[in-house]
């Protein structure tokens, strides 16, 4: 294809031709429109055939005017018909041998079929990248699509305008095309968008980006661009592209599917620098928090992307959608914007920092979210819509653009086993752990099957985070055994100095195996797997309660972490009550007494029996004690045993010993006379707490004992 001539090939088939044999020596057509001469084609030796009913082409076009054949174009393109003369002379001696050369005029009015729908994959891309040359953005890209017609052509590279509205917002370099004999074709493209030069080009970019956002999308039309600026195709083809204009939606073009990416894909660190939590009876339909975080963000970048994007302000206005895509609360986020700052080419950081950020439930649809909180905590289901616009200011390779009320329509369908605790490789690490102390132990009341507690506990928290819930109970198991309930009044928790009450009915199984177990793993600094669960009034907050009654979720606890002198603390380190003073133990009389403090109030407190075996470096035994108070105290006059008065020391008398003197460890106890020798102990404890018989075994690890003659 140039300026003066068109090399085609077609096959026009006759299925009606009958037995007869057609020779023609020559075809000389002419095609004239509106009187002037668009161009000739001259074509020889035609054959017709009964075995062969079709003459294949392949031929030259001549282009006799260029003007002429752009405004064909032009008017075919526009109208979708055209109006020519074909006069042709055509050698009929083949019909004949006498027969003369006839001259052939026909006025023709084709009407051209309605353009295919044509699907459009861009594959291979390269880019965007910043264009210093052309200005804007450049990607680079090979289009494939198809035709349902079986088509074939070669078209040299032609260079395109996108306008929307009117107004030019891209351009591209299209070609050169082949189009194969199936209707496939493949179409290099470099697309440039340009540069915003006008608020009127930033208000059609914003108004693009609202109709691909909402699902409408948008319709650019294209056309040439002007002839002078390139001339790799013919003259006559410019200047017909150049007023031909063809209206492409946004729908065409499909991505392929593997460039898809979910939000794990993408989403690579977020770090959390303030957060408190606020939900009570009182506004039990809008619970509101407040947030400072960052969220790291990094795009695979196969195309070797590398422009500017970033978010200078985005404020969001949303609502929640119920199962029939209704809604059913508002989100309250202040003015303070979200800022996305890119850091690499596809890497960014995005942050916000809001005081409040609430949730209101729009009056009678307090059952649909009802439902949506007992569908997450008891089923493990999160599944909402998520309806709004957003107000976003970004700074671009291409400029500045704002949109206002750009739609976001989205859902939320995630379903969960757990509630993940954090842990291994994203384990929480922090320099200064919050000090949780146990400052009271009250004793409320007590039965044999139940000790009442009311335990004061100090939070010193060094973190941003914090949370106030007006009242909430839940019930704690340990291997199936409820062995708790534990709640709060009123819980309320900030930065720096906190003081919590903790309401705990202890319930007592003096017989159980499990109870005493539960004792063991917890002094012996192993992992606790505890299920708390919710239950009927719970909490007075009505849709939490709702929520929590099938609630159940188990987590692990490792309590060597628990200690204050843990050699590495996790989130927090305990501070409990220092119950064991002092442990010496003589030599001569092979006994050992204990000085003891009772932290617990409200209750008397007795040891009844003590069975105890001592290891050094947990596997050399040391010697045995066994005692009952309640047959040898007759000093004390109790005969439930040894009484521990509140908050005083007590001294328990020399208590027998037998060592194990066969072992190396009577020669250890030896060699720490007049010192300290640390010692673990594995203990089962009788004790009796007001009406409550308590039954309980606990391993005491390097508990410093002295050695006196």
């Amino acid at each position: 294809m140039n300026d003066d001539a068109v090399l085609f090939a077609v096959d026009i088939q006759f299925p009606d031709w009958g037995d007869r044999v057609a020779n023609i020596p020559f075809v000389n057509a002419t095609i004239y429109h509106h009187g002037h001469t668009v161009g000739w084609v001259y074509a020889s030796n035609l054959k017709v055939t009964p075995q062969e009913k079709r003459i294949s082409l392949y031929e030259v076009f001549h282009v006799a005017d260029s003007d002429a054949m752009a405004r064909l174009l032009i008017e075919a393109a526009s109208s979708r018909r055209v109006a020519v003369n074909a006069q042709a002379k055509i050698a009929l001696s083949g019909f004949g041998k006498y027969l003369p050369v006839a001259d052939v005029s026909r006025d023709l009015d084709v009407v051209l079929p309605p353009p295919p729908n044509v699907n459009v994959t861009a594959c291979d891309v390269v880019g965007p990248v910043v264009d210093m040359r052309r200005g804007g953005i450049t990607a680079q890209a090979n289009v494939k699509f198809g035709l349902p017609a079986f088509t074939s052509a070669n078209v040299s590279p032609i260079w395109l305008d996108f306008s929307y509205h009117g107004i030019v917002v891209a351009a591209a370099e299209v070609g050169p095309m082949s189009i194969y004999a199936s209707g496939v074709g493949d179409l290099p493209v470099k697309f440039n968008v340009r540069q915003i030069e006008t608020r009127a080009h930033e208000a059609a970019l914003a108004d693009m980006a609202i109709k691909a956002s909402s699902g409408e999308g948008f319709e650019l039309a294209v056309s040439g661009a002007d002839p002078s600026r390139y001339d790799a195709a013919p003259l006559w083809l410019r200047q017909a592209l150049r007023n031909i204009t063809i209206p492409v939606r946004s729908d065409m073009l499909q991505l392929p599917h593997d460039v898809s990416l979910s939000i794990e894909d993408i989403v690579k660190s977020v770090a959390v620098d303030k957060l408190y939590g606020y939900w009570s009876a009182k506004d039990s339909f809008n619970p509101w928090a407040g947030v400072s975080a960052q969220v790291s963000i990094d795009i695979p970048n196969h195309s070797a992307a590398n422009v500017k994007f970033e978010i200078d302000s985005l404020v969001p206005n949303i609502q929640l959608l119920d199962e029939d895509q209704l809604p059913f609360a508002t989100v309250d986020i202040p003015t303070t914007p979200i800022r996305i700052v890119q850091t690499e080419e596809l890497q960014f950081v995005a942050s916000c920092d809001y005081d409040r950020v609430g949730l209101s439930v729009i009056p009678g649809c307090e059952l649909q979210f009802t439902r949506a909180m007992k569908r997450a905590l008891s089923d493990r289901h999160v599944a909402i819509g998520v309806d709004g616009t957003l107000n976003v200011s970004m700074t671009t390779s291409i400029g500045q653009i704002h949109i206002e009320a750009l739609p976001i329509v989205t859902s939320i369908d995630w379903k969960f086993d757990r509630l993940e605790i954090a842990g291994g490789d994203r384990e929480l690490r922090v320099s200064q752990p919050a000090e949780i102390s146990v400052t009271r132990i009250h004793v409320l009341d007590t039965t044999r099957d139940q000790i009442k507690l009311e335990i004061d506990i100090g939070v010193e928290n060094p973190f941003t985070y914090g949370a106030f819930i007006s009242d909430m109970a839940l019930g704690v198991k340990y291997a199936g055994l409820h062995i708790a309930t534990v709640g709060v009044k009123e819980l309320s928790l900030s930065q720096g100095t906190n003081h919590v009450t903790v309401d705990v009915d202890f319930n007592n199984y003096p017989g159980d195996p499990r109870q005493r177990m539960l004792f063991l793993e917890a002094s012996s600094g192993k992992n606790v797997t505890l299920e708390i669960s919710g239950f009927p009034n719970c909490t007075s907050i009505s849709p939490l309660e709702e929520s929590l009654r099938g609630f159940a979720q188990k987590f692990t606890i490792d309590t060597s972490q628990l200690g204050s002198h843990s050699s590495s603390p996790g989130m927090f380190t305990g501070k409990f009550p220092k119950v064991l003073r002092e442990v010496v133990f003589h030599i001569f009389t092979m006994s050992a007494e204990a000085t003891v403090v009772n932290p617990v109030s409200g209750a008397s407190v007795w040891i009844q029996t003590i069975d105890a075996i001592g290891y050094y470096e947990d596997d050399i035994p040391l010697g045995v004690l066994e005692y009952d108070f309640t047959d040898k105290q007759p000093r004390q006059g109790q005969s439930n045993g040894l009484l521990l008065p509140y908050n005083q020391a007590i001294t328990t008398p020399r208590l027998p010993i037998t060592a194990n003197e066969t072992s190396i460890g009577w020669d250890v106890v030896r060699r720490a006379i007049g010192g300290t020798l640390d010692v673990s102990v594995f203990t089962n404890i009788q004790m009796q707490v007001g009406n409550a018989p308590l039954n309980f075994t606990i391993m005491g690890r390097n508990a410093p004992v002295k050695i006196r003659l």
